[in-house]
């Protein structure tokens, strides 16, 4: 069983409620329970349609409800967190459960569409098993901080995605943030115009960025997060952004940097 949840420092305490959820959702063990948790963190913030595909997709684990309840307890510093510790957990069932979980879901992400989605999802498949195996780079000769063109535009591609959420989900914010990422490499009269990358583009901007080296990956993520903690804004971010700069860190394999760390609770991972 994992240690007790524990928010980061200077965090105001989590309530009780939220505490004796935590505790009930670790005990959940069995694979179709596992399911229905990790499937009702993408039915929130709650919606229709992909509640009623929650519903079909677990119809067969009798204590979904229950789980879904304890699910919708947990606060937004505890979310993602779970989100990952669910995932580790569920990453060693055979291949044909995790394909399964994939499908249902896709069916619960269905409608409607956020650009924190598509994140979740491409971190769904590199857990269970379905992104494509990348080759690392090793590090460059050249100095670590430079990125060649053709990095510079994965980079500008997936940081126009997260734009749309990080500082926060203001358009002109985000393009603020995604010009303030860029000229840390490019001069301001170089920075590629933003434009949002589909889906296509997205995954293969990410596929792109997960082969650069162990050094290069964390200077870019920490790019990301300082941009985003401006001086006179030390944060906390607004939750959405916030849960994308960790989802970027979970799908790059880096560490949160601390200032991002200390918007969620620890849960070992176990």
């Amino acid at each position: 069983m994992s240690r007790p949840p524990a928010p980061a420092a200077g965090a105001p305490p989590l309530p009780d409620a939220e505490r004796e959820a935590m505790a009930r959702l670790d005990r959940v063990r069995g694979p179709g329970g596992m399911k229905a948790a990790l499937l009702a963190l993408l039915v929130l913030p709650r919606h229709p349609g992909r509640l009623l595909a929650w519903r079909e997709e677990t119809v067969l684990v009798n204590e979904a409800e229950s789980i879904r309840e304890d699910i919708e307890r947990l606060g937004g510093a505890s979310r993602l967190p779970w989100f990952e510790l669910l995932l580790a957990r569920l990453g060693g069932a055979p291949l044909a459960e995790r394909q399964e979980l994939l499908r249902s879901a896709r069916r619960v992400l269905t409608a409607p569409g956020h650009p924190l989605d598509r994140l979740l999802w491409l971190a769904m498949r590199r857990h269970f098993g379905e992104h494509p195996g990348g080759h690392v780079q090793a590090a460059p000769d050249a100095e670590i901080s430079r990125f060649p063109a053709a990095d510079m535009v994965h980079i500008a591609h997936y940081t126009a995605h997260l734009a749309r959420m990080v500082p926060d989900e203001d358009p002109a914010e985000g393009l603020r943030w995604y010009t303030a990422v860029m000229t840390r490499w490019v001069k301001p009269g170089d920075v590629p115009p933003w434009q949002r990358p589909d889906v296509d583009a997205l995954v293969h901007a990410l596929n792109a960025l997960q082969g650069l080296s162990w050094m290069q990956r964390p200077q870019l993520v920490r790019a990301w997060v300082v941009c985003a903690y401006p001086p006179g804004r030390p944060g906390p971010l607004p939750q959405v952004a916030a849960d994308a700069l960790r989802l970027s860190c979970l799908l790059m394999d880096c560490p949160m940097p601390a200032e991002l760390a200390r918007q969620y609770i620890e849960i070992s991972l176990h």
